[in-house]
């Protein structure tokens, strides 16, 4: 099942030294915006919840789907990124699409720790 990304509450992380969008589940590509990038993200093969592929598609291993403002530079061979715990790490905040698209994420968290 593929959900509506527009309909859907997204997990922030940041990934590759960007602030990306995180769920679960499939998106359906067709709800996506024309100006954001989206790609699956594959877990391990030994089951441990730890992210180590992004791609434009991912069948066997599917951990989620995330969306972003930038392209992710894929391995010209692989049509992939390979990644390690040091490129991610889950915020623990969530927002809808439409907050992501308006909103400057950085700049939020600049704001909050001005505050403080």
């Amino acid at each position: 099942m593929k959900v509506n990304a527009a309909e859907e509450s997204f997990e922030l992380m940041d990934m590759l030294g960007q602030r990306v969008l995180f769920t679960n589940m499939r998106v359906d590509r067709d709800t996506i915006p024309q100006d954001l990038y989206v790609y699956d993200v594959r877990h391990d093969d030994d089951c441990k919840g730890e992210i180590c592929e992004i791609k434009p598609s991912v069948m066997v291993n599917h951990w989620g789907t995330i969306i972003c403002k930038e392209p992710i530079e894929m391995d010209e061979v692989w049509h992939s990124k390979f990644v390690d715990k040091d490129d991610y790490s889950y915020l623990g905040d969530s927002v809808k699409l439409d907050e992501y698209i308006n909103t400057d994420c950085y700049e939020e968290e600049s704001e909050e720790m001005e505050m403080r």
